[in-house]
């Protein structure tokens, strides 16, 4: 554990509340370029700093923060939600949460990654999947709440058709982007992979290269695909994903899952794992992780998709 300050804080649109482990209370902060910078000024050198990932208000203390030096944790939420229970929290507020996350980066940052900054290129990449994302989402809400056919009524077609277009418009952008930036090679021999068309490759690409990652185990961890133990004694209970990666990518690689069961080399690895008991949606996602792991070995390799790839999987799970 390391005795340098450890800092905690809650953001929002417009505000940053701020503790310090050791100390009492907090400091409302504004959400904004002079208020940090002025309040970073009067921090200790290499001072921990920890922030729960929002949309995107946490993103200019961050950079900040990374800037004058700081070591800086981007958190997961419901990591500091569990953490929060089980130091017996007893209710929520904006500076017990700050309290919370300088008490959690105290204990644990020897443990945690440091936030790796994004490039200039990644930076323009991730808004636009981003802005991509969220329209997505909103699109899949409208379908839910207004009902089946919806999008043809003349009332909300304009909605659908509006929203259709501008992911349409961010698509073509986020391709131009990919077919000339400095990741267009791996972005083309990623789209080689079965089932991975120009907007999956976009995603793959962007995470696949986002972080220093060492082997492919870590990479099938950042997709959260990978399934946890669920272990005790004697007992072997069922496993289930872990979910720990980024939502977004794991969604496309699922839809791009999908699409490959209609491929003709894609098909029989589906059958052969459908015939090993697991349900439709278990083996869209043990596909999605193959896919996955396809694409690290693209990746690390330099080369286009091997067509073996699929079929040696084929032949494991016929095997098993």
């Amino acid at each position: 554990m390391s005795d340098r300050l450890a800092v905690g804080i809650d953001a929002d649109s417009k505000n940053l509340v701020v503790a310090c482990h050791g100390t009492k209370g907090s400091t409302r902060i504004a959400n904004s370029a002079s208020a940090i910078d002025k309040w970073l000024s009067g921090l200790p050198t290499r001072s921990r700093i920890g922030v729960e990932a929002t949309n995107r208000y946490h993103e200019r203390v961050v950079q900040a923060a990374q800037m004058a030096g700081h070591a800086v944790f981007v958190l997961n939420p419901r990591d500091i939600k569990h953490y929060a229970k089980g130091v017996a929290c007893r209710g929520k507020t904006d500076s017990g949460d700050a309290q919370v996350i300088a008490r959690y980066i105290a204990k644990e940052a020897d443990n945690l990654h440091e936030h790796v900054a994004r490039s200039p290129a990644q930076e323009r990449l991730h808004v636009l999947l981003q802005q991509r994302d969220s329209l997505v989402r909103s699109k899949a809400k409208l379908n839910l709440s207004l009902g089946a056919g919806a999008s043809e009524s003349p009332i909300f077609g304009r909605i659908f058709g509006g929203l259709k277009e501008a992911i349409a418009m961010l698509d073509q952008q986020i391709q131009q982007l990919c077919r000339s930036g400095e990741q267009r090679d791996l972005y083309r021999r990623i789209m080689t992979i079965p089932g991975i068309g120009p907007t999956v490759a976009a995603f793959v690409t962007h995470h696949i290269t986002r972080w220093p990652l060492t082997s492919s185990d870590a990479w099938i961890a950042c997709t959260g695909l990978d399934p946890r133990p669920n272990e005790s004694g004697a007992r072997i209970g069922k496993r289930r994903l872990s979910k720990r990666g980024n939502a977004s990518l794991r969604q496309i690689l699922y839809m791009a899952a999908m699409g490959l069961t209609r491929s003709k080399g894609g098909k029989p690895l589906y059958t052969a794992i459908r015939e090993r008991g697991h349900s439709s949606t278990a083996s869209f996602n043990i596909l999605a992780r193959k896919l996955a792991k396809i694409a690290w070995g693209v990746f690390k390799s330099g080369r286009d998709f091997d067509p073996a790839m699929l079929k040696v999987g084929q032949a494991c799970f016929q095997q098993a």
